[in-house]
């Protein structure tokens, strides 16, 4: 369940209405698309994770996951268990929907896996997992530095989200002189 909700969360977190005058299709994949206190986010990297339409979208919310998982290491926070469990659970929560699953969750995943496959030059199920393992590990890293400056969720109570994005905007903003956006 948390898991569920940790990934609700990024999902709304990584929403970022926005237009841009350039094509996603104007970069290669090893474009550096931003620099993050000294690391790189190639646009490879996001079109990994996103579709090629939403990468603009998702590039502010990327960079805020990237300073969390920084933010993470530098305070020394042991992650070590999260990341094994989904070393453990990607066999089978991380898998290629079942062709006979006919939910709409089925179906999106594999309209996605199979699009984001083909342009990457993977195999659906292989991408699949890839996918839920990187997505996964963001997400420890986003919820650990949350939960280390906030609290846990049943701590804070009602409008814990409104101030996880607050939190997450501000280390944006305090650290916007070592970010570098390339793209646009």
């Amino acid at each position: 369940m948390k898991r569920v909700l940790v990934f609700i969360f990024l999902v709304s977190m990584f929403f970022i209405l926005g237009c841009n005058d350039s094509e996603i299709s104007d970069y290669d994949d090893t474009d550096v698309a931003a620099i993050v206190r000294g690391e790189e986010i190639t646009v490879g990297d996001l079109r990994f994770l996103y579709p090629d339409d939403k990468l603009f979208e998702f590039l502010d919310g990327t960079i805020k996951a990237k300073l969390a998982e920084q933010e993470v290491k530098n305070l020394n926070l042991d992650v070590s268990q999260e990341l094994q469990e989904i070393q453990e659970t990607k066999s089978i929560v991380g898998t290629y929907p079942a062709e006979d699953d006919d939910s709409e969750y089925a179906n999106a995943a594999r309209e996605f896996a199979d699009a984001q496959s083909a342009k990457l030059g993977l195999d659906p199920e292989e991408y699949f997992e890839k996918h839920y393992e990187k997505t996964q590990e963001t997400s420890v890293y986003v919820t650990a530095y949350i939960e280390e400056m906030l609290g846990k969720p049943k701590d804070i109570g009602e409008g814990y989200t409104e101030k996880a994005n607050k939190l997450l905007d501000n280390l944006l903003e305090e650290n916007e002189d070592e970010i570098q956006i390339l793209i646009k």
